[in-house]
């Protein structure tokens, strides 16, 4: 490798890493991608614009011997990721951080090689969980993390500087001692909700929301026309195709858009559908929950968007929200290992099964009606039986 390139390298790197310092919080994942075993590989990834090079700078800057540098870079073009790490390995650098790895072409088999030759330790980040899962086999050298756009937990200690919030284990939401304790020590940040409805999930500047939402617009065209690109040849069609299908889920009541709905009302097929929603679950940009139960599973998913997605799009259509949608993909982008209750036609459920209970979300006036274990309702509330959906996004 050229001298010249690698000192290019380094510079940017050094300048890069400082920058980090400017960053006093960290996301969720930080300690325990900072914890993770030496003789382990580390791969990071997620939905463009939550944090994934800031992650990868402040590691870099706390780690002995390390060098930074994304693969995207237009002066390494011509350079390989074998290449480029080899030649940091041969000047005395022994961690080496990629970001926007899957840009160079044959970087798993590059990865693979550096790994069973030993040497250097190298961390890494992409924007699509699909390449970085597929091809050669990296699961003995690697371990995966999965980066989620900022919870409501961390929208107020980074974007708004809230100072130190502890997160809230699910069980605690259920259990009513320890919920009115956290109900008390944090029902101050309830009236931030609606504003993380509109600009939460991403790390942009929210300041002026116009320019925030121009952000919000690149990465969208960025998503589509470079990492759904990436994943398979996309022509104007398709891409026209995955816009209208984003502004559908997102202007559309939840119970309203499955593939069948989307694809009919699109005139489009409902494998191109399935096809495309797919990717963009694989991309981080919307989230799909099954049904509870085997016998459910063929029944079509619910669809949702991560934050602030679905605001956007209205916003820029002149409408508004459903504010029910929104309340649902609070709750569901915040928890995992969920699903949604089918009830036979015309019978009314509880909306999901969340840790073994049964629960239904709502506004402020939400009753009892379809039998929930528990409501998760607006407001600030007492009640034995209610958890306030604000705290539902304490849980990361």
């Amino acid at each position: 490798m050229d001298e010249t390139v690698f000192s290019h390298v380094v510079l940017e790197s050094e300048e890069k890493k400082r920058s980090a310092g400017n960053y006093a919080n960290k996301r969720y994942l930080y300690d325990e991608i900072k914890s993770v075993p030496q003789q382990y590989f580390v791969g990071v990834y997620g939905l463009r614009g939550i944090g994934k090079t800031i992650l990868l700078l402040q590691l870099a800057n706390e780690t002995k011997d390390s060098l930074y540098f994304s693969a995207d870079a237009a002066y390494l073009r011509n350079f390989g990721i074998y290449e480029i790490v080899k030649h940091a390995e041969s000047r005395g650098y022994k961690n080496i951080f990629i970001d926007e790895v899957y840009y160079k072409e044959y970087w798993k088999d590059d990865i693979k090689t550096i790994y069973d030759e030993g040497g250097a330790r190298v961390i890494f980040s992409g924007s699509s969980v699909l390449e970085i899962k597929e091809g050669v086999d990296l699961s003995r050298r690697v371990l995966l993390f999965n980066l989620k756009p900022l919870s409501f937990r961390e929208y107020l200690v980074i974007k708004k500087g809230c100072g130190q919030i502890e997160r809230i284990q699910p069980k605690d939401l259920f259990e009513s001692e320890e919920r009115k304790k956290h109900i008390i020590k944090y029902a101050k940040f309830s009236d931030h909700l609606v504003e993380y409805f509109k600009v939460g999930g991403l790390l942009y500047e929210s300041g002026e929301i116009s320019y925030f939402y121009k952000a919000v617009e690149n990465t969208i065209e960025r998503i589509i026309h470079h990492d759904l690109a990436y994943l398979r040849e996309i022509d104007i069609k398709i891409e026209i195709a995955i816009q209208k299908i984003l502004e559908r889920i997102a202007l559309s009541p939840v119970g309203e858009t499955n593939y069948s709905n989307i694809a009919n009302t699109l005139s489009l097929s409902k494998p191109t559908v399935i096809k495309i929603i797919d990717d963009l679950v694989k991309i981080g940009l919307v989230k799909r929950l099954l049904p509870c139960g085997k016998a459910l599973i063929r029944k079509e998913p619910k669809l949702y968007l991560a934050f602030p997605f679905r605001y956007f799009f209205n916003t820029v259509n002149f409408k508004n929200p459903d504010i029910g949608s929104l309340r649902e993909e609070f709750f569901v982008n915040h928890t995992q290992d969920i699903c949604y209750l089918k009830g036979k036609r015309g019978e009314k459920m509880p909306d999901f099964v969340f840790e073994g209970k049964k629960v239904e979300i709502g506004g402020e006036g939400k009753r009892f009606y379809q039998h929930p274990d528990f409501l998760i309702k607006d407001g600030v509330s007492f009640e034995e039986k209610t958890i306030p959906l604000f705290l539902t996004g304490f849980l990361y």
